[in-house]
């Protein structure tokens, strides 16, 4: 099996599982750099992210151009070329709409590490894309950009969020702490003031949740639940 045949099944798992812990929806994508290339990997527009094969994986260019596949790109996938084109560190894009990190957008309380899971993004506040509408031209996708920075997530307004990563793996636990921290977080607020971690406390907590069998537990224990749902069948 070739590298980019293992990257399409890993990149269609990814996607399920994120659906799975329901950050996304019927919308919603991730993508991976084809390693040495400027071409990447996403899922497509119109098949449900549930239900994503390896076989359904497109493949794609820095100019946003379908390189192979048979369906159409997502419709923000300006998103995605232009991190890539200003980052290129970045190896995987996720673009969420998880709901407890647009809820405190919404409110416009800003997301601060106030437990283990936020403490992966540096001492904050992870920076906000004030503009709610969809990111459909390479101008949105620089300002997106811009406001991502050199962290490893950014909340969109009122929208979702996108995190980026050196890999699918450590994507997608990031993709799950984000929401972890933003849904404890709120809950947290409904009890009174809360106790935000110093920033000796995020690097300390965040150095040992960064270490590579931490990514891959998480990875694994994800993949492990969605098999046993029979969410995984076929691969």
């Amino acid at each position: 099996m070739s590298e980019i045949d293992e990257l399409k099944i890993k990149l269609a798992m990814a996607c399920r599982l994120l659906c799975r812990a329901e950050l996304v929806d019927y919308s919603g994508h991730i993508s991976v750099r084809i390693p040495g290339t400027n071409h990447f990997l996403i899922n497509p527009h119109p098949i449900s992210r549930a239900e994503v094969k390896p076989e359904d994986i497109l493949t794609f260019d820095l100019e946003g151009k379908r390189l192979e596949g048979k369906w159409n790109l997502p419709s923000e996938l300006p998103m995605h070329t232009r991190t890539y084109r200003a980052r290129e560190d970045v190896q995987c894009v996720a673009h969420l709409h998880n709901r407890m990190v647009v809820i405190l957008s919404m409110a416009d309380r800003p997301l601060i590490p106030a437990s283990n899971p936020g403490a992966s993004f540096g001492p904050g506040p992870i920076p906000v894309y004030q503009d709610p509408a969809l990111i459909h031209t390479n101008e949105q996708g620089d300002a997106v950009a811009r406001t991502l920075g050199s962290g490893d997530a950014a909340i969109l307004r009122g929208h979702g969020s996108i995190v980026v990563g050196s890999s699918i793996e450590r994507t997608f636990a990031a993709c799950i702490d984000l929401e972890e921290s933003a849904t404890r977080l709120c809950y947290a607020s409904l009890l009174g003031p809360v106790r935000f971690y110093t920033e000796d406390e995020v690097q300390r907590v965040a150095k040992g949740r960064g270490r590579l069998p931490v990514i891959q537990k998480i990875w694994d224990h994800s993949i492990a639940k969605a098999k046993v749902a029979g969410l995984l069948d076929g691969f």
